[in-house]
């Protein structure tokens, strides 16, 4: 006869998901998905939720390193769903990463993405170091180290990038150039959760060829097939050059 507690471990294994490892910032990762979603759906006041969200990496690589430098992989959720491994970065990175990356670039055009190369990979070193000096390395682990450490630095990676564009746009000082360009027309994208308003403007200043702008929904409501509209043009505080309608 089997006792209480050899019940109870029955039961556990016989779960369709287990639960094998995590950290203990729960208020931190429910904290960033509220950030997170805020920013994404209203995004006001634009520039304090940036600021925050950039914070809450940081914040919770240093707090999860408070409880003596543990393992990396107490930052992959790793569940077991039919068999198979699932992996899920702690959300206090992974929302604002993705919030981050989906807002940022919805509301600013880049000139060249390549000149977000050099100090998007600043960040990135940054965080990587920040994470080894918070985190061990795994040494011995029956999972695929390889997806472990895929999914964080991959998700390390995009908060890196989209928050230096963001960081370059958001708080750029350099003095406007403006330039008028002809409306051509105007479009929207839509999926199952939002929208993209698009306006399709003449050749403009360097840009040799008709390109779509995306816009706030108001400003696409006001703005007219062939009428004629302005476009800011920024150096960048990180010298990534961007763009938006006026």
């Amino acid at each position: 006869m089997l006792t209480r507690k050899e019940k109870n471990k029955k039961q556990s294994r016989n779960l369709p998901k287990t639960k094998l490892t995590f950290h203990k910032l729960d208020k931190l990762e429910w904290f960033s998905v509220g950030i997170g979603l805020w920013f994404l759906l209203i995004a006001n006041p634009y520039k304090i939720l940036f600021v925050v969200l950039m914070a809450l990496p940081i914040i919770g690589l240093i707090a999860n390193g408070l409880y003596g430098r543990p393992s990396i992989t107490s930052l992959i959720e790793i569940t077991k769903d039919k068999g198979e491994d699932k992996y899920d970065v702690a959300d206090f990175i992974d929302f604002p990463a993705l919030a981050i990356c989906i807002r940022i670039l919805r509301d600013f055009e880049f000139e060249s993405v390549y000149s977000l190369i050099i100090p998007g990979t600043i960040t990135f070193i940054a965080m990587c170091v920040l994470l080894w000096i918070t985190h061990e390395v795994i040494i011995k682990s029956t999972k695929n180290k390889s997806w472990i450490y895929f999914s964080l630095l991959g998700n390390l990676f995009l908060y890196s990038y989209a928050g230096t564009y963001g960081v370059n746009c958001l708080f750029d000082d350099s003095e406007t150039q403006y330039y008028p360009a002809k409306v051509l027309d105007k479009t929207i994208s839509r999926s199952r959760r939002s929208s993209t308003y698009y306006v399709k403007v003449a050749a403009w200043g360097h840009h040799h060829d008709p390109e779509k702008i995306s816009v706030a929904s108001s400003q696409y409501e006001t703005i007219q097939i062939g009428e004629t509209v302005i476009i800011d043009y920024h150096e960048g505080l990180l010298g990534i050059p961007w763009y938006e309608i006026e």
